[in-house]
């Protein structure tokens, strides 16, 4: 194994005046941390052990107790290797003084080495001993600490090299592989650029900034192996009091110590993502992704110099008063995460073996060209900040394209990772430049930020997350390193934190807000304000009724339904006697068209006296609508009069006029043809079998071309 370089400064055991305390004030003009201390939290530490005996540890003032899950304090040491924070060994006190500032809780002692943390508890995992350095797979490490509850992990250690490193893509297939692992790592203290594996794609390299809210000279910096920021946040790291470890088992010391570096300022921000896991956890119910987390860290920060983000501090220093009103989404919520892991295996090898497609999240995962968007109205007078997160696949894998981008009411849009010198972003439209034609950044962290006065004429700001490349991997359908669908976190302030009433809970394209009707049948048209456009009757076109004196007459006529049923349409005759029912002209219409029904008078009506001028044609009309949320239509015509002349040669008196005594004998003729009609429509919307039945008998002479012929 290589000899690993752990780069850390020893500052004076004395505290200084300036030092600055575990619980120091990332926490700045809130009163709302109150209620947070990292309770419910688990967090993983791989250090040189821990000081067991002593008062932020220790189970009561006179026990040290035993580590396990009724522990105050520990719930799980791993002493494969060492046993202790022992004296002696490399950087000795280093593991207790970072243990103490993820999770101190003092029993007794100076009070100001409580942790930010201090109600979170531990797992710590003792890498140093008397060979020095040893630590396992990280995949072995990340493992043991994930089966024991812990999301977040603290490493203060690394290689003395700026290289992406077999351990830093190991890491990174982990965390593509199990999304609820979030590591920080101490990038260095040269001053330089910063060192594995901090320089891995899916962890959280932290900057050491001083007690006067200034970076510190000698924190690493990016770019990282991949031309990236590589810093996300900054954390106080210099002369930052904790607890002292002794080296002896039973002392039961209480004392702390100031130390200095980046190995302090990371368990410093570790500790602060704690009180965000467990705001989470508490006020939505499911425990955060390393994605959700880090983008409340980018949301939560602001910069330490100048305009963030950027290479040297990242998006600044943490302070919890900017998340304490916001909107979250992570396609990695899910009711029990340990579940998912547990049942695809404790290893890189068999996590790969064991492809998850995101069942049983909320998702979603989207695969190159897909879309993700919500509609929110932004809080009146707030700038509206976005973030969003994402994992990345191990080089040399390229890294996938996310992009973020915030649609205005008024037409306009902004992208991420397009902050000008203001800290803002500028708004486009659309004929500047497309929203998604933005080359990549690289960066899995992205902000959005809007100031107030440029959504004045906004009604309403839409969130959008585009998958503009994803590597489309082996296994299709899943969200791993060999997939082809990525999981995504968006964090939000400025903007309303229900966006429910822009949203289409009933999925009919209206929005809650201005939906009029809800539970819509799901597939019903709908008009503009949601509700059910019912069936729609077919609109009837009939050409002119002339004068006739020949041995035959045509109707033409054409109809058009809306929604594109078929209908049925019967015709018939009538005039002030008696009514005559065409069944000839009775035809089943498939689809929208022009049709003609030629009548010949010797053939059809030849038991009529047809010279009269007051005929009129009359249509009945219904369509085959069956959908679940309406009903068909039945409609009738009746024509204006017209005059049909012929002499019957069938009867002796040519020249008879017609009787009006038998007007009643005509109206029971017409309830006969509507009565005739509407037994053929009941029946023929009661079933489509009886539908299809008058559709073979109206076509009866065209013989089934799917029936052989003997």
């Amino acid at each position: 194994m290589r000899v690993l370089m752990v780069v850390i400064l020893l500052a004076a055991i004395i505290t200084p005046a300036s030092a600055s305390l575990a619980s120091d004030n990332m926490i700045i003009g809130s009163e709302y941390s109150e209620n947070l201390n990292g309770t419910g939290v688990i967090i993983s530490v791989a250090d040189t052990g821990i000081d067991l005996d002593h008062s932020c540890f220790r189970d009561s003032i006179n026990q040290t107790g035993t580590p396990g899950v009724n522990h105050r304090k520990v719930v799980l040491i791993n002493d494969t290797i060492d046993n202790w924070d022992n004296s002696g060994q490399q950087q000795f006190r280093h593991g207790t003084h970072i243990a103490g500032i993820l999770g101190c809780d003092p029993l007794e002692g100076e009070g100001g080495m409580a942790s930010l943390s201090s109600g979170a508890r531990l797992v710590v995992q003792d890498i140093v001993g008397d060979s020095g350095w040893t630590p396992p797979a990280v995949d072995k490490l990340l493992s043991e600490a994930g089966a024991a509850g812990a999301v977040i992990h603290s490493w203060s250690w690394g290689d003395n090299t700026v290289d992406y490193t077999n351990r830093s893509a190991n890491i990174d297939t982990w965390t593509m592989e199990n999304p609820w692992s979030l590591i920080f790592i101490a990038p260095g203290n040269n001053g330089g650029r910063l060192l594995e594996p901090a320089n891995a794609r899916n962890v959280v390299a932290v900057a050491a900034s001083d007690g006067n809210s200034s970076l510190w000279p000698s924190s690493s910096h990016g770019p990282d192996a991949d031309g990236r920021r590589g810093i996300l946040i900054s954390a106080p790291g210099v002369d930052v009091v904790s607890a002292k470890g002794d080296g002896i088992v039973d002392s039961f010391n209480n004392e702390s110590l100031a130390m200095t570096g980046t190995s302090m300022a990371t368990p410093m921000a570790a500790s602060f993502t704690a009180l965000l896991q467990q705001k989470i956890q508490d006020e939505y119910g499911f425990v955060p992704s390393a994605a959700l987390l880090r983008a409340m860290l980018a949301l939560s920060a602001d910069p330490l110099t100048g305009a963030s983000p950027d290479q040297l501090q990242g998006y600044g220093l943490p302070n919890i008063s900017n998340v304490e009103d916001i909107w979250i989404h992570d396609s990695f919520q899910t009711e029990n995460h340990t579940s998912i892991i547990d049942a695809r295996g404790d290893s890189n090898f068999e996590l790969l073996e064991n492809p998850w497609n995101g069942s049983g999240s909320e998702g979603p995962f989207l695969e190159q060209g897909d879309s993700y968007k919500i509609k929110f109205k932004q809080i009146n007078g707030s700038d509206v900040t976005i973030t969003m997160s994402y994992n990345s696949r191990p080089q040399p894998y390229e890294i996938d394209d996310l992009r973020l981008i915030a649609h205005t009411s008024d037409g306009k849009y902004a992208i991420d990772d397009d902050l000008t010198s203001s800290g803002f972003s500028p708004l486009y439209y659309p004929s500047f430049m497309d929203s998604k034609d933005k080359n990549s950044s690289n960066e899995t962290t992205v902000m959005i930020r809007i100031p107030a006065s440029q959504l004045n004429d906004s009604e309403w700001v839409e969130i959008e997350v585009f998958a503009k490349r994803i590597h489309n991997g082996s296994v299709p359908g899943t969200v791993g390193v060999n997939g082809n669908r990525l999981g995504f976190s968006l964090s939000a302030t400025g903007l309303d934190s229900n966006p429910w009433v822009w949203q289409d809970e009933d999925s009919d394209g209206v929005s809650n807000e201005i939906d009029e009707c809800d539970n819509t049948y799901f597939g019903a048209p709908v008009n503009d304000s949601g509700c059910v456009i019912h069936n729609t009757a077919p609109i009837l076109f009939v050409g002119d009724l002339k004068e006739n004196y020949s041995d035959y007459f045509s109707i033409n006529w054409s109809i058009f339904d809306f929604e594109n049923d078929s209908v049925v349409v019967m015709i018939g005759l009538n005039n002030s006697n008696y009514s005559i029912v065409l069944d000839n002209c009775t035809i089943y219409v498939i689809e929208n068209n022009s049709n003609q029904c030629v009548v010949k008078i010797p053939d059809d009506l030849i038991l009529y006296q047809f010279n009269r001028h007051d005929w009129r044609v009359e249509f009945l009309w219904v369509d085959n609508n069956e959908s679940a949320w309406t009903n068909y239509t039945l409609s009738n015509y009746q024509s204006d009069n017209f005059t049909l002349w012929w002499d019957n040669p069938a009867l002796e008196n040519k020249s008879i006029p017609p009787q009006n005594n038998t007007i009643t004998k005509s109206s029971d003729n017409r309830a006969l043809f509507w009565g005739i009609f509407g037994i053929v429509a009941g029946v023929l919307f009661m079933t489509s079998i009886t539908f299809r039945a008058l559709e073979r008998k109206v076509f009866q002479d065209v013989p089934d071309p799917f029936l052989e012929q003997e």
